[in-house]
């Protein structure tokens, strides 16, 4: 039976290839051949198409470096598409290598360590990847490929000589043995130490000052860097001082930069881990050291903060798969490494994730990462704020209710990725930075017609008299947006409701909610005889979110025709809908009853809901107490309207 293959290479070429000795490479090509290949492990693919930087460091020698890198893009490369696309970046020549580059949509670029890499030249790479250096390991398998006895001089001597001897001494025409001993015979040069140039201190970046929209978590940033101080100062003991906490947020809202501004507040270093960044190091053992030298370095240089970032790839200890064991061990390292401030004294650990949930308990749990701070998107202010310290621009009034229309739901990075364009189109014009560089880099917006946001008001203004007639919540703003994002689906209105009181939650208060969620369908069918899409569809939808209360209420909260209770899953309602008739039948009776009870208020306080919706589509946004001052000036006395239709038992 024929094996099929993925197309893909052994991941690192020292590890064994069965023609591996007859590689056309000399042995210093070899060993720079490995480091290439490790640094490009996620490339090392058939026929894929990358244009990709390598970093280098001091250790560098282009010539040797330049053949390792051609043999492996010929690998996965077909060569009729491959033209050799193997530069060196200097500050001249940089336009013929990009344009080479695009034009075979696969490149391998190295910059050396004493050139710059520009924006630009980002933009144009797949990747930035730093370039390993030669390693024992590299050296080892050159030897043993070239059939020479494995030394520890002769490994010393592959690791210390420089590039350019090493490749004047191995060459084709000459016998790796006969090579050896060459460079054995010749004395090795002499390395005059050059006084360094004094180099400026790179700035400190950002501050807990700098960051916005971050809510509490900058109070406990604050709170944190008072401790260290009076920890330093011997006030008190490192026991009094939070040891960790895990924070939350949807990818790009900046918890990586918090982390640097939070150890530049503190006045102590930060050291990065990453899951998994852990997980590639190799096998589990590999993986296990890699995740105790983070910790050992952060307690090496205490106190200090240890930033883990994707901790939810660790998973949880309870799930069954056959990685379950792997994650087992892993998770027990890291709980061992967590636990107890003997174990870790003067290490914050300051964990990131997108999923706290999907963490295991026990590393939430007291005296680990036993704080769990959510990061929401940023708001319309903080937005601003973050748009002034990446741009140092202020946008006028008119200019900053485009700006926060057309950002709504970025995160921090968004609005950093919109200020580098900004900047890039002033330098093409050759002009200074400005606000109307900004608003050209902003999304497109599409002003809506005057009847299509009068019905967006209808809407909206149908949810406030609802709920101020059935007593449900508060409305605390209600707001319609002016303008859409084109080719982009999102809520074109809103009302925000204030926490209701406590109070007993009976099917009388659900029934209340269900009603004020159907309250902008009401008022569309009042007064347009129909309602749109947008009232369904969503998991955050008007009606999903009627229908998903009405299931809970019948199907789990004991409140309907049965005592029976279950546990409520979200998830799970449309199969319990669907695969129960007699269940999806009674959530359409209370629908039905409570989109007839809404109606009917909006029928009865129809001169509230007009005078609310002309108000809003005059101002856009209102606040809580304006909509309750118009619906109260505008309210009919009405009897019983509010009370839920009473229900008796078949």
């Amino acid at each position: 039976m024929p094996i099929k293959q993925s197309g893909k290479r052994l991941r690192v070429p020292w590890r064994g290839v069965a023609d591996d000795k007859e590689l056309p490479l000399t042995l210093p090509v070899y060993m720079a051949y490995c480091a290439v290949a490790g640094s490009l492990r996620p490339w090392n693919r058939l026929g894929t198409k990358s244009i990709i930087t390598l970093v280098t460091s001091g250790d560098f020698y282009f010539p040797v470096f330049a053949e390792a890198a051609r043999f492996f893009a010929s690998q996965i490369w077909q060569a009729q598409m491959f033209h050799g696309n193997v530069m060196e970046w200097s500050d001249k020549n940089n336009f013929r290598h990009q344009a080479e580059a695009l034009r075979d949509e696969r490149a391998i670029l190295f910059a050396p360590a004493s050139y710059e890499l520009q924006d630009d030249d980002r933009l144009l790479s797949d990747a930035v990847v730093q370039l390993g250096p030669r390693t024992s390991r590299h050296a080892e398998a050159a030897l043993r490929r070239a059939g020479l006895p494995v030394s520890r001089e002769s490994v010393e001597m592959l690791l210390t000589e420089p590039w350019s001897r090493l490749s004047r001494a191995f060459q084709d025409r000459r016998q790796p043995l006969q090579a050896l001993h060459r460079l054995r015979s010749l004395p090795k040069p002499v390395v005059v130490s050059q006084p360094k140039p004094v180099q400026p201190l790179p700035p400190r970046g950002p501050t807990l000052s700098d960051m916005h929209g971050y809510g509490s978590l900058i109070e406990w940033g604050y709170d944190l860097a008072q401790d260290i101080a009076d920890f330093k100062n011997g006030i008190i003991p490192w026991s009094d001082v939070e040891n960790g906490v895990l924070i939350s947020g949807p990818p790009g809202v900046g918890k990586t930069m918090f982390a640097s501004a939070l150890a530049n507040s503190c006045s102590v270093p930060v050291i990065y881990g990453s899951a998994s960044r852990w997980q590639e190091a190799g096998a589990l053992d590999e993986h296990l050291k890699a995740m105790r030298a983070s910790f050992t370095e952060a307690k090496e240089k205490a106190p200090s903060i240890l930033f883990i970032d994707e901790i939810d790839v660790f998973g949880n200890r309870g799930e069954k798969d056959r990685n379950s064991a792997y994650m087992r061990s892993v998770i027990t390292a890291l709980l061992q490494l967590l636990d107890g401030f003997e174990r870790r004294e003067g290490v914050i650990v300051l964990g990131a994730c997108n999923h706290p949930d999907l963490l295991d308990p026990a590393i939430k749990r007291a005296g680990r990462l036993d704080r769990h701070i959510g990061v929401p998107l940023p708001d319309a202010a903080a937005r601003r704020r973050i748009l002034v310290f990446h741009s140092g621009v202020t946008l006028c009034s008119a200019d900053f209710e485009l700006f926060d229309l057309a950002t709504e739901g970025l995160t921090g990075a968004d609005i950093e990725r919109i200020v580098r364009d900004a900047k890039r189109a002033a330098r093409r014009k050759s002009e200074r930075l400005s606000s109307n560089h900004i608003v050209a880099n902003l999304r497109p917006l599409t002003k809506l017609p005057e009847a299509y946001l009068r019905a967006l008001a209808v809407h909206e203004a149908g949810h406030a008299v609802v709920s101020a007639e059935v007593g449900h919540s508060r409305v605390s703003a209600i707001k319609i947006s002016r303008h859409k994002v084109e080719g982009e689906i999102r809520e074109l209105g809103y009302v925000e409701y204030q926490p209701p009181a406590p109070q007993r939650r009976t099917r009388v208060f659900f029934e209340n909610a269900i009603a004020t969620f159907l309250g902008g369908i009401a008022a569309e069918l009042e007064v347009y005889g129909s309602f749109t899409d947008g009232a369904g569809g969503a998991d955050g939808a008007d009606l999903n979110r009627a229908t998903d209360l009405a299931t809970a209420l019948e199907g789990s909260l004991g409140m309907g025709y049965t005592l029976v209770a279950g546990a409520f899953e979200q998830s799970e309602t449309s199969n319990l809908r669907l695969y129960l008739p007699e269940l999806r039948r009674e959530v359409h009776d209370i629908l039905e009853t409570q989109l007839a009870r809404a109606r009917s208020i909006i029928r009865a306080q129809r001169p509230a809901l007009d005078a609310v919706a002309d108000r809003l589509l005059e101002a856009g946004e209102l606040a809580g107490d304006e909509v309750f001052e118009i619906i109260g000036h505008h309210r009919r006395s009405v009897v019983s309207l509010a009370k839920p239709l009473l229900r008796t038992a078949p």
